[in-house]
């Protein structure tokens, strides 16, 4: 098993949930576990939110995999970040985890990759979104039961002792091995309904973006210290096998930090992307996890890339590494809707309807991915993204308090009998 690695199975996991914690400031209300509650300032589900407009089914004996950008973090300016975090979201109110877990809940994933969520050691905050969220009805949807759960120690705030910035400083979310202002603060989530293969779990979180062949990396930017210290993911790049009815499904997830510009961090993020799309189909040989192991996967091994490996700025040519990779199929998922873009609220500008990012007076991004090799039959994909009237509305209205910036993006999955 990978070191540094939390897992959270179904034998690991206490059989009763924790008393709900006092409420944290700014955070009014608890939710009792296993009962449904409307989402804050929403009515219950209404007969008149239309399902089939904005949800799919899925096939029985598919697997459904999905990724969403949660952005489950926490107050930089707190005494103890990540203990702020854990008491907020023990109240059972905490209202993007809620978001979070309705959007779950409607589409009903088998293996769900939750992005940008804070990493704590004891694996609280996993723990907690498995029980006191997805375990428990939001806005009248169904509970989603996860049993095994994997959650990663993350560069991003790690901090580096170097000045990686420039800025004459030594500290700071700059100077950390991936951009942040908090040890922790953007991590990744693995759940699942399947057991996932603990024992053969792969974590690339201190490979060294000057230890791949031909990097984009400025020439004369950083000395010997600071490239010793700057690892190519900014959160992490792991490789978690899924047990799926005897057959095994590698989930391959990395996210970026932030959605950073500047020209380093779009040259770091193309590099991991390539990194990927090397592992995935079999050419990473210069690639070594954090047991020392080095080489990709075998040739031939089912896959699904799953995250948000995509930051802000990045053109169309700068996604080509992973998505021409050989064996990544990419489905291009589309909004699932019978609300047309130039209905909804906010600019339009560039938006198309694989787009999973809200950018305010601006056009929407696709960030999320679902990728899967090419020896899976995909038999059905999609973004959700519903329009005014269709069932879960108000967790991608820009124009809510409730809504998430993100949305959920999945594809299904027919495996061989």
């Amino acid at each position: 098993m990978a070191a540094g690695l939390t897992v959270t199975t179904a034998a690991a996991a206490s059989s009763s949930v924790a008393q709900p914690a006092p409420a944290a400031e700014g955070v009014t209300g608890v939710v009792t576990p296993g009962v449904s509650y409307p989402a804050p300032g929403q009515p219950s589900g209404s007969d008149d939110d239309d399902a089939s407009a904005s949800v799919v089914e899925k096939d029985e004996g598919d697997l459904r995999v999905a990724t969403l950008h949660a952005g489950i973090t926490a107050d930089p300016d707190a005494d103890d970040p990540v203990d702020q975090l854990i008491s907020s979201l023990s109240t059972g109110n905490h209202i993007p985890a809620r978001a979070v877990a309705q959007t779950a809940q409607i589409n009903d994933p088998d293996v769900l990759v939750l992005t940008g969520v804070s990493y704590d050691e004891d694996g609280a905050v996993a723990e907690l979104l498995r029980t006191r969220y997805l375990a428990s009805g939001q806005h009248g949807e169904a509970s989603l039961d996860y049993p095994y759960v994997y959650a990663a120690s993350t560069n991003s705030g790690r901090d580096s002792g170097a000045d990686l910035d420039g800025d004459g400083v030594i500290g700071g979310p700059g100077d950390a091995v991936g951009y942040g202002e908090f040890p922790g603060q953007y991590g990744n989530l693995i759940f699942s309904k399947h057991p996932i293969v603990e024992d053969e779990v792969r974590s690339f979180q201190n490979f060294l973006w000057s230890d791949l062949p031909d990097n984009s990396m400025p020439e004369d930017e950083h000395s010997e210290l600071e490239e010793s210290v700057l690892r190519l993911p900014e959160t992490n790049l792991l490789d978690v096998p899924v047990e799926v009815d005897g057959e095994t499904v590698h989930v391959v997830t990395t996210s970026t930090a932030v959605q950073q510009t500047d020209d380093l961090a779009v040259a770091r993020s193309n590099d991991l992307r390539r990194v990927i799309g090397d592992y995935v189909s079999g050419n990473a040989w210069y690639l070594y996890d954090d047991e020392g192991e080095t080489g990709p996967l075998d040739a031939g091994t089912p896959f699904v890339v799953a995250g948000s490996p995509v930051i802000t700025g990045e053109s169309p040519e700068d996604l080509s590494p992973l998505l021409e990779a050989p064996g990544v199929q990419d489905p291009e998922p589309e909004a699932i809707t019978e609300v047309s873009l130039e209905e909804r609220p906010g600019p339009l500008e560039d938006t198309d309807e694989t787009a999973t990012h809200f950018v305010e007076q601006g056009g929407d991004l696709r960030t999320s991915y679902v990728l899967p090799s090419t020896g899976l039959d995909v038999s059905g994909s999609g973004v959700f993204w519903p329009g005014s009237g269709e069932l879960g509305y108000e967790v991608v209205d820009p124009t809510s308090s409730y809504a998430l910036l993100d949305r959920l993006v999945w594809v299904d999955l027919t495996l061989d009998d």
